[in-house]
């Protein structure tokens, strides 16, 4: 999974860009092709654990798909006007969109995540604190951002997964970092405090390096 969200960095950085046109032109296609394996692979799961995870609910199919659609609606208009509103912000507060999309928007986007996390981790249950803070890192990663790529894809507004040089090693070795972290089963103030320096570090590189 890695790999492919890193294929069109690799060749981007690596692939001399002795014709733009032809460079942009495939590492688009690249982009494309590694959205749709990412997605395969995230929405193919094995039959047993479907049923295994089936929830029984209170209310009927047509209210959970009227609620999801005004819902959807919703998210819609506020995510328009939230997006409307960079362009400004970061002019009048002098800072890189950058450091917006990467540090403040999954703040507040997440903060209700966020909340969840720190209250059962206060009550020492650390294993679905973890599972929350990472399962929506990589919900976002693996499957959020591909569906973006197809969705430009379809409108005709080019969208890859080149990252620069920055984005990409700080993609790699978060995963790295977290991997280290969680690896062992076990987790305390110090492991957490290393993860909240990495996180400001790389708020401050992202300040710094600008758009």
């Amino acid at each position: 999974l890695l790999r492919a969200m890193l294929i069109p960095s690799y060749y981007k950085t690596t692939i001399p860009s002795t014709n733009t046109t032809s460079v942009d032109t495939t590492i688009l296609n690249l982009s494309h092709i590694s959205a749709l394996f990412l997605i395969v692979l995230i929405t193919h799961r094995p039959e047993a654990a479907e049923e295994a995870e089936k929830e029984f609910s209170d209310i009927s199919p047509t209210t959970a798909l009227c609620l999801l659609l005004i819902y959807t609606c919703l998210v819609a208009v506020f995510s328009e006007l939230l997006v409307g509103s960079i362009d400004g912000f970061t002019a009048s507060a002098n800072i890189s969109k950058s450091f917006v999309g990467i540090i403040l928007l999954p703040i507040v986007g997440n903060a209700v995540e966020h909340v969840t996390a720190v209250r059962v981790a206060y009550k020492n249950n650390m294993e679905l604190a973890m599972g929350v803070a990472v399962g929506s890192a990589t919900q976002i990663s693996l499957m959020v951002v591909p569906v973006a790529v197809i969705a430009g894809w379809i409108m005709d507004q080019p969208m890859t997964l080149a990252f620069n040089g920055f984005e990409a090693m700080t993609y790699l070795f978060s995963i790295l970092i977290v991997y280290v972290v969680v690896s062992d089963g076990s987790s305390n103030w110090l492991e957490g405090s290393v993860l909240l320096t990495i996180y400001g570090l790389i708020g401050l590189a992202l300040l710094e390096i600008g758009d």
